[in-house]
């Protein structure tokens, strides 16, 4: 093996190797979310209860309380974002962050998808996406 093949393959490992580690956790994320909603089948509202975030470039937590046979349960999601471009007339200059679930505040209900042998495992209807800072 040349030198050049040596420098061509380490280069090709040094952008390869962390490339198929995002591929496997993002492929981890999604057969867990998968399996998560095929367990939850049934559907009712929750209230968001509250947002927590430590700034302005990490992960917002929404909390949300809903009830199942007078009981009630909270569910804890990172709140998950999509990306709009921002223009001055047909020219991109940035991009802002918008929740996947639209403009929310605390009060606001969302749909809530739940197990029905255990309703404690939940998940926040229509909060899918991978961006969440």
């Amino acid at each position: 093996m040349t030198d050049g093949q040596m420098i061509l393959l380490i280069f090709a490992l040094i952008l390869l190797v962390p490339l198929l580690g995002v591929a496997l956790v993002w492929r981890i994320a999604v057969l867990r979310r998968r399996k998560r909603a095929a367990r939850c089948s049934a559907r009712t509202e929750g209230a968001v209860e509250r947002f927590r975030s430590r700034g302005r470039n990490t992960v917002t937590l929404m909390t949300v309380t809903y009830t199942v046979d007078g009981k009630t349960y909270r569910v804890t999601e990172s709140l998950k974002y999509r990306s709009e471009a921002i223009r001055i007339g047909r020219i991109p200059v940035g991009q802002r962050r918008l929740p996947v679930l639209g403009p929310l505040a605390v009060g606001d209900t969302v749909p809530v998808r739940y197990c029905p042998e255990e309703p404690a495992l939940a998940l926040i209807e229509g909060n899918e996406g991978f961006q969440n800072c």
